[in-house]
């Protein structure tokens, strides 16, 4: 947005009479075709690596893991997802299904990021229902990756809940 005065606003147009005749080549997307073809590129390396296949198949093995750790730590009632984008719910209570306390939730978040693992948790919108652990690793990720991750939360909810 700019404000100016009709007689520097005149100087943008090239035929006065002419009301449309100002600005019609400034855009802040228009002509510009970096980003369509960044985006095209990218969707050629998930197509030539399979990084939707490898989603598919290092999804199932984080949720393989997580139900793995469920059967350890009882805090965990609920996994669930599909591809690399999972969550595991933390409950007081399998059977109510009651929340966890959050600050728990993000005393799990916290430690594992000081093992080098980041994990997020469900945003704040819901005061005291905030009590999911949230993972989107990358699409490139291996299954030493994924089972990196898993050790390192089944570290954290063992120091957190033990």
């Amino acid at each position: 947005c700019m404000v100016t005065t009709d007689e520097v606003f005149a100087m943008f147009k090239d035929d006065a009479d002419d009301p449309m005749n100002y600005f019609r080549d400034i855009s802040t997307f228009g002509g510009c075709t970096a980003g369509p073809a960044a985006a095209l590129e990218n969707v050629a390396i998930i197509e030539e690596e399979d990084l939707l296949g490898n989603t598919m198949r290092m999804g199932a093995r984080l949720v393989d893991n997580l139900h793995s750790l469920q059967e350890g730590h009882r805090v965990i009632g609920d996994v669930r997802g599909r591809g690399l984008f999972c969550g595991a719910e933390l409950v007081a209570d399998r059977v109510t299904k009651e929340p966890v306390d959050e600050r728990k939730v993000l005393a799990v978040v916290a430690d594992c990021a000081t093992q080098g693992v980041i994990i997020g948790a469900t945003n704040r919108s819901l005061p005291g229902l905030n009590n999911t652990l949230c993972f989107s690793p990358p699409l490139i990720s291996t299954a030493d990756d994924i089972d990196r991750i898993t050790a390192a939360v089944d570290k954290a909810l063992t120091r957190i809940f033990s």
